[in-house]
């Protein structure tokens, strides 16, 4: 087992998340749909070329139509999605903090998933039921000793990237640090979470590994 060489614990914010999905976007799709925008504007060129030389025919006015919507959709869609992700990651009502652990073979990330308005009332279920733990009360006292007795509905998942069969490239913006993953996932670690010599020391690691 490898040496542990860096460990950083961040979250993400709503519009870091949203930054997130714009880069990923502009790096791996915005290419292929410039390439369909100048095909549908060829379809949209030909179509008024052919009402402008022939008005009664219905086929100009059907694939120009076409080519327009569909040149439409190309630009709104990714704005669509973005709206739609986020909403449904408000509608989770989760809070996630991120332990990412840096080794020579992999990189390891710990998820801590907590309900984002968990209830902080401490109560005890007692032969007279469910009743409230007031501070300072002989049962806070037995909580304060014996933490274990408190329920935690943190949920922990774990993911592995191994360095030799993923694709994995690092990306330095303005505000953020962007791990892209097999072309099919970001993880967006905030620069306000690190200080300055985390920021160089996480970075030197995948330079060093020539994921950068």
């Amino acid at each position: 087992m490898s040496e542990k060489i860096q460990e950083i614990v961040f979250d993400n914010k709503p519009e870091e998340i949203e930054e997130a999905y714009k880069q990923f976007h502009n790096r791996y799709t915005l290419k292929k749909k410039l390439i369909y925008t100048v095909i549908y504007l060829i379809v949209v060129v030909l179509a008024a070329d052919l009402v402008i030389k022939n008005p009664t025919a219905p086929a100009g006015y059907i694939a120009g139509g076409l080519g327009l919507g569909i040149l439409v959709f190309n630009w709104v869609k990714p704005v669509l999605i973005r709206k739609k992700m986020m909403q449904g990651l408000a509608d989770l009502g989760t809070d996630e903090t991120y332990h990412m652990r840096l080794y020579d073979d992999r990189i390891e990330i710990e998820t801590e998933i907590r309900p984002a308005d968990a209830e902080t009332e401490t109560v005890a279920i007692t032969s007279r039921g469910v009743i409230k733990v007031e501070e300072g009360s002989e049962a806070a006292r037995e909580i304060a000793e014996h933490p274990e007795m408190v329920k935690d509905d943190t949920q922990i998942e774990k993911t592995v990237y191994m360095l030799a069969n993923t694709e994995i490239l690092l990306c330095d913006c303005k505000e953020l640090l962007l791990m892209f993953v097999n072309r099919s996932f970001i993880h967006a670690i905030p620069k306000r979470c690190l200080n300055d010599v985390q920021v160089l020391d996480f970075k030197a690691y995948f330079e060093e590994k020539g994921l950068m």
